[in-house]
């Protein structure tokens, strides 16, 4: 069964989204966004590339900054 995603304004006034699994329960809350567009463009963006993304173990401390490249770039777009 799918879940579904919730489009919710933080203390801050920022447009977030959560992705919610079919109980109900928070799977995933995403970062903060100025505009309710941007954070659209982001749940497109996780729809588009979650279903066939590969899991990479970023446990590893040397393993982590090229993932913290990807996650500001990723940002960037959404913000474009």
């Amino acid at each position: 069964m799918a879940g579904n995603f919730e489009i919710f304004r933080d203390a801050d006034k920022l447009y977030r989204f959560r992705l919610m699994d079919e109980r109900g329960g928070i799977l995933v809350t995403s970062a903060g966004y100025g505009h309710k567009g941007d954070v659209v463009t982001a749940i497109t963006a996780v729809r588009e590339h979650a279903a066939m993304g590969h899991i990479q173990d970023c446990s590893d401390p040397a393993a982590r900054a090229p993932r913290a490249r990807q996650v500001r770039q990723v940002r960037r777009r959404a913000t474009a």
